[in-house]
C-alpha cells in the first residue's frame, strides 16, 4: 500500500520488519528491491534481488528486476545474462510474466551497440 502512494521509506519499513519475522521470504526481498529501484538506489535492489535468487535459484522474476537494475547500473552484459535466465526460468504453463525481457535486451544491445 505505501509503495502504491509513493512512501518509500514506510513501504521499506514493513518490508524490513517482515524479513525480521521471515528472514527467507523471496518475496519480499522481491518487493523491497522494487521499492529500491523506484528509488533510483539500483545497488540495494541488486542486493535483495541477489537475496531473493540466493533462496530460490529458479525464480524468473529475481533475475528479470536484477536485470533492470544492472542496465540502470550501465552493467549491460550483466543485465543480459540476467534477462536470459529470467527467460530461462520462466514456466511455460504462466501467461508471460516478466514481457519486458525483449526491452530490456535491446535497451542492453542498443547501449553496447551491438545490433546484429
Amino acid at each position: 500500500m505505501y509503495h502504491k502512494t509513493n512512501q518509500f521509506q514506510e513501504a521499506l519499513k514493513c518490508f524490513s520488519k517482515v524479513l525480521l519475522k521471515i528472514p527467507n521470504d523471496k518475496t519480499v526481498y522481491i518487493a523491497r528491491g522494487v521499492v529500491y529501484q523506484d528509488m533510483g538506489n539500483h545497488q540495494l535492489a541488486i542486493k535483495d534481488f541477489n537475496r531473493s535468487i540466493e533462496i530460490d535459484p529458479e525464480l524468473s522474476e529475481g533475475y528479470y528486476r536484477r536485470g533492470f537494475s544492472k542496465l540502470a547500473s550501465k552493467s549491460f552484459h550483466d543485465a543480459i545474462e540476467d534477462f536470459k535466465k529470467s527467460e530461462e526460468h520462466e514456466d511455460p504453463e504462466e501467461e508471460k510474466k516478466n514481457a519486458g525481457i525483449p526491452d530490456g535486451l535491446a535497451c542492453c544491445y542498443h547501449a553496447l551497440k551491438d545490433f546484429d
